[in-house]
Protein backbone atom coordinates (compact mmCIF):
# COMPACT_ATOMS: atom_id res chain seq x y z
CA UNK A 1 0.00 0.00 0.00
CA UNK A 2 2.78 2.43 0.94
CA UNK A 3 4.67 1.61 -2.26
CA UNK A 4 1.53 2.31 -4.35
CA UNK A 5 1.00 5.66 -2.61
CA UNK A 6 4.71 6.55 -3.06
CA UNK A 7 4.62 5.74 -6.79
CA UNK A 8 1.41 7.76 -7.16
CA UNK A 9 3.06 10.75 -5.50
CA UNK A 10 6.10 10.46 -7.77
CA UNK A 11 3.88 10.42 -10.88
CA UNK A 12 2.02 13.48 -9.61
CA UNK A 13 5.24 15.37 -8.81
CA UNK A 14 6.86 14.64 -12.17
CA UNK A 15 3.70 15.42 -14.15
CA UNK A 16 3.38 18.77 -12.36
CA UNK A 17 7.08 19.45 -12.90
CA UNK A 18 6.78 18.58 -16.60
CA UNK A 19 3.82 20.95 -16.99
CA UNK A 20 5.67 23.66 -15.09
CA UNK A 21 8.75 23.23 -17.27
CA UNK A 22 6.65 23.46 -20.42
CA UNK A 23 5.15 26.75 -19.24
CA UNK A 24 8.55 28.12 -18.21
CA UNK A 25 10.11 27.29 -21.58
CA UNK A 26 7.60 29.44 -23.43
CA UNK A 27 9.35 32.68 -24.35
CA UNK A 28 8.06 35.68 -26.22
CA UNK A 29 9.98 38.53 -27.82
CA UNK A 30 6.98 40.82 -27.85
CA UNK A 31 7.50 43.95 -25.68
CA UNK A 32 3.87 43.88 -24.48
CA UNK A 33 3.70 40.18 -23.63
CA UNK A 34 3.21 40.98 -19.93
CA UNK A 35 -0.12 42.56 -20.85
CA UNK A 36 -1.17 39.47 -22.80
CA UNK A 37 -2.74 36.27 -21.48
CA UNK A 38 -0.41 34.25 -19.24
CA UNK A 39 1.04 31.15 -20.90
CA UNK A 40 -0.73 28.29 -19.13
CA UNK A 41 -1.82 24.94 -20.57
CA UNK A 42 -4.69 24.75 -18.06
CA UNK A 43 -7.80 26.27 -19.68
CA UNK A 44 -9.38 29.27 -18.00
CA UNK A 45 -12.67 30.86 -18.97
CA UNK A 46 -12.98 34.65 -18.90
CA UNK A 47 -16.57 35.76 -18.30
CA UNK A 48 -17.40 39.21 -19.66
CA UNK A 49 -20.64 41.10 -19.01
CA UNK A 50 -21.97 44.01 -21.00
CA UNK A 51 -22.38 46.62 -18.28
CA UNK A 52 -24.46 48.70 -20.72
CA UNK A 53 -26.90 45.77 -20.86
CA UNK A 54 -26.51 43.37 -17.94
CA UNK A 55 -28.16 40.45 -19.75
CA UNK A 56 -25.53 40.32 -22.50
CA UNK A 57 -22.53 38.03 -21.82
CA UNK A 58 -19.52 36.73 -23.70
CA UNK A 59 -17.09 33.97 -22.74
CA UNK A 60 -13.47 33.45 -23.81
CA UNK A 61 -11.81 30.08 -23.18
CA UNK A 62 -8.04 30.59 -23.04
CA UNK A 63 -5.27 28.00 -22.96
CA UNK A 64 -1.72 27.42 -24.20
CA UNK A 65 -0.42 24.63 -26.41
CA UNK A 66 2.94 23.59 -27.81
CA UNK A 67 3.40 21.83 -31.16
CA UNK A 68 5.98 21.55 -33.94
CA UNK A 69 5.38 25.20 -34.83
CA UNK A 70 6.15 26.46 -31.35
CA UNK A 71 4.16 27.84 -28.44
CA UNK A 72 0.68 29.22 -28.95
CA UNK A 73 -2.18 30.73 -26.98
CA UNK A 74 -5.69 29.84 -28.11
CA UNK A 75 -8.63 32.18 -27.45
CA UNK A 76 -12.02 30.57 -28.12
CA UNK A 77 -15.03 32.90 -28.08
CA UNK A 78 -18.49 31.71 -27.00
CA UNK A 79 -21.90 33.35 -27.06
CA UNK A 80 -24.02 33.69 -23.92
CA UNK A 81 -25.74 30.36 -24.72
CA UNK A 82 -22.39 28.51 -24.68
CA UNK A 83 -22.15 28.16 -28.49
CA UNK A 84 -18.66 28.63 -29.91
CA UNK A 85 -18.40 31.54 -32.36
CA UNK A 86 -14.74 31.68 -33.34
CA UNK A 87 -11.20 30.93 -32.16
CA UNK A 88 -7.94 32.82 -32.57
CA UNK A 89 -4.55 31.08 -32.45
CA UNK A 90 -1.77 33.47 -31.35
CA UNK A 91 1.89 32.64 -31.88
CA UNK A 92 3.31 33.31 -28.42
CA UNK A 93 6.66 34.60 -29.65
CA UNK A 94 5.27 37.33 -31.93
CA UNK A 95 1.62 37.50 -30.72
CA UNK A 96 0.60 37.38 -34.39
CA UNK A 97 -2.46 35.39 -35.43
CA UNK A 98 -1.57 32.16 -37.21
CA UNK A 99 -5.09 30.73 -37.52
CA UNK A 100 -8.63 32.09 -37.33
CA UNK A 101 -11.43 29.56 -36.93
CA UNK A 102 -15.05 30.59 -37.49
CA UNK A 103 -18.31 28.66 -37.15
CA UNK A 104 -20.64 28.82 -40.17
CA UNK A 105 -24.44 28.68 -40.32
CA UNK A 106 -24.33 24.87 -40.39
CA UNK A 107 -22.28 24.88 -37.19
CA UNK A 108 -19.17 23.72 -39.06
CA UNK A 109 -15.77 24.97 -37.96
CA UNK A 110 -13.73 26.51 -40.79
CA UNK A 111 -10.26 28.02 -40.97
CA UNK A 112 -10.60 31.54 -42.39
CA UNK A 113 -7.97 32.86 -44.84
CA UNK A 114 -5.80 35.53 -43.23
CA UNK A 115 -4.96 38.57 -45.35
CA UNK A 116 -3.44 40.51 -42.43
CA UNK A 117 -2.51 38.79 -39.16
CA UNK A 118 -1.49 41.36 -36.55
CA UNK A 119 -3.61 42.35 -33.55
CA UNK A 120 -1.02 43.53 -30.99
CA UNK A 121 1.29 46.46 -31.91
CA UNK A 122 5.01 46.20 -31.14
CA UNK A 123 5.33 49.84 -30.05
CA UNK A 124 3.28 53.01 -29.56
CA UNK A 125 3.95 54.15 -33.13
CA UNK A 126 2.78 51.05 -35.01
CA UNK A 127 -0.77 50.60 -36.27
CA UNK A 128 -1.50 46.90 -36.82
CA UNK A 129 -4.04 45.38 -39.17
CA UNK A 130 -6.00 42.15 -38.90
CA UNK A 131 -8.07 40.97 -41.87
CA UNK A 132 -9.79 37.62 -42.42
CA UNK A 133 -12.52 36.43 -44.79
CA UNK A 134 -15.11 33.70 -44.38
CA UNK A 135 -18.58 32.63 -45.63
CA UNK A 136 -21.48 34.54 -44.11
CA UNK A 137 -24.85 33.15 -42.99
CA UNK A 138 -26.31 34.19 -46.35
CA UNK A 139 -25.87 32.33 -49.64
CA UNK A 140 -23.17 33.52 -52.08
CA UNK A 141 -21.72 36.06 -49.65
CA UNK A 142 -18.57 36.43 -47.58
CA UNK A 143 -17.69 38.48 -44.53
CA UNK A 144 -14.53 40.59 -44.49
CA UNK A 145 -13.55 41.05 -40.85
CA UNK A 146 -11.04 43.83 -40.16
CA UNK A 147 -9.44 45.32 -37.07
CA UNK A 148 -6.96 48.22 -37.06
CA UNK A 149 -5.34 48.88 -33.71
CA UNK A 150 -2.76 51.18 -32.13
CA UNK A 151 -1.55 51.98 -28.63
CA UNK A 152 -3.52 54.76 -26.97
CA UNK A 153 -2.19 54.71 -23.37
CA UNK A 154 0.46 52.69 -21.55
CA UNK A 155 1.20 51.80 -17.94
CA UNK A 156 -2.03 53.13 -16.52
CA UNK A 157 -3.21 51.89 -13.12
CA UNK A 158 -6.40 49.86 -13.16
CA UNK A 159 -8.41 47.61 -10.84
CA UNK A 160 -9.26 44.14 -12.19
CA UNK A 161 -12.07 42.00 -10.74
CA UNK A 162 -12.70 44.67 -8.10
CA UNK A 163 -9.61 43.91 -6.00
CA UNK A 164 -6.58 43.32 -8.26
CA UNK A 165 -4.47 46.43 -8.84
CA UNK A 166 -2.55 46.14 -12.13
CA UNK A 167 -0.79 48.11 -14.83
CA UNK A 168 -2.66 48.18 -18.12
CA UNK A 169 -2.36 49.19 -21.75
CA UNK A 170 -5.22 50.74 -23.74
CA UNK A 171 -5.58 50.13 -27.48
CA UNK A 172 -7.61 52.27 -29.85
CA UNK A 173 -9.62 50.01 -32.19
CA UNK A 174 -11.24 50.50 -35.56
CA UNK A 175 -13.41 47.54 -36.56
CA UNK A 176 -15.14 46.95 -39.86
CA UNK A 177 -17.38 44.12 -41.05
CA UNK A 178 -18.13 44.05 -44.78
CA UNK A 179 -20.60 41.74 -46.49
CA UNK A 180 -19.75 41.04 -50.14
CA UNK A 181 -21.20 39.00 -52.99
CA UNK A 182 -18.64 36.33 -53.93
CA UNK A 183 -19.53 36.47 -57.64
CA UNK A 184 -19.87 40.21 -58.32
CA UNK A 185 -17.55 41.28 -55.45
CA UNK A 186 -19.97 44.12 -54.79
CA UNK A 187 -20.36 45.34 -51.21
CA UNK A 188 -23.82 44.56 -49.85
CA UNK A 189 -23.32 46.11 -46.43
CA UNK A 190 -20.48 47.56 -44.39
CA UNK A 191 -20.52 48.40 -40.68
CA UNK A 192 -17.66 50.11 -38.88
CA UNK A 193 -17.15 51.02 -35.23
CA UNK A 194 -14.45 52.65 -33.14
CA UNK A 195 -13.66 51.75 -29.57
CA UNK A 196 -11.02 50.71 -27.07
CA UNK A 197 -9.63 47.47 -25.65
CA UNK A 198 -7.82 47.27 -22.31
CA UNK A 199 -5.23 44.60 -21.51
CA UNK A 200 -3.92 44.23 -17.94
CA UNK A 201 -0.71 42.64 -16.68
CA UNK A 202 -1.19 39.01 -15.70
CA UNK A 203 -4.65 38.84 -17.28
CA UNK A 204 -4.81 39.93 -20.92
CA UNK A 205 -8.06 41.43 -22.21
CA UNK A 206 -10.15 42.75 -19.32
CA UNK A 207 -12.41 45.32 -20.99
CA UNK A 208 -13.59 46.33 -24.45
CA UNK A 209 -16.19 48.82 -25.62
CA UNK A 210 -17.45 50.92 -28.50
CA UNK A 211 -16.79 54.65 -28.52
CA UNK A 212 -20.35 55.49 -27.43
CA UNK A 213 -20.30 52.54 -24.98
CA UNK A 214 -23.56 51.10 -26.29
CA UNK A 215 -21.64 47.83 -25.93
CA UNK A 216 -19.25 47.80 -22.95
CA UNK A 217 -17.91 44.41 -21.91
CA UNK A 218 -15.95 44.05 -18.69
CA UNK A 219 -14.28 41.00 -17.15
CA UNK A 220 -16.58 39.85 -14.37
CA UNK A 221 -14.90 36.61 -13.27
CA UNK A 222 -12.49 33.86 -14.30
CA UNK A 223 -13.66 30.27 -13.88
CA UNK A 224 -12.16 26.81 -14.29
CA UNK A 225 -12.81 24.27 -17.03
CA UNK A 226 -14.90 22.20 -14.62
CA UNK A 227 -17.09 25.19 -13.74
CA UNK A 228 -17.44 26.00 -17.43
CA UNK A 229 -18.64 22.49 -18.29
CA UNK A 230 -21.21 22.68 -15.52
CA UNK A 231 -22.39 26.03 -16.85
CA UNK A 232 -22.90 24.93 -20.49
CA UNK A 233 -24.72 21.77 -19.34
CA UNK A 234 -27.39 23.79 -17.59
Amino acid sequence: MRITVFIGLLVLIFSCKSKSNENEQAKSNHPYVNYFYPYDSTPRIYCYRNIANGLDEEFHRIYAIKDQKGHHIIVEKYASNGRIIEALNYNYDSLNIIDHMVVDRNNHKNSAPLIKNKMIPWNDKEKVWFWSEYPSHFDSTIVINELKRRVMKKDINITVLEDESRKAIVFSDFRQMTLKNIFTLKTIQSISTTGESIFAEGFGLIEFYSKNKVAHFKLEKVISQKEWIQFIRQ
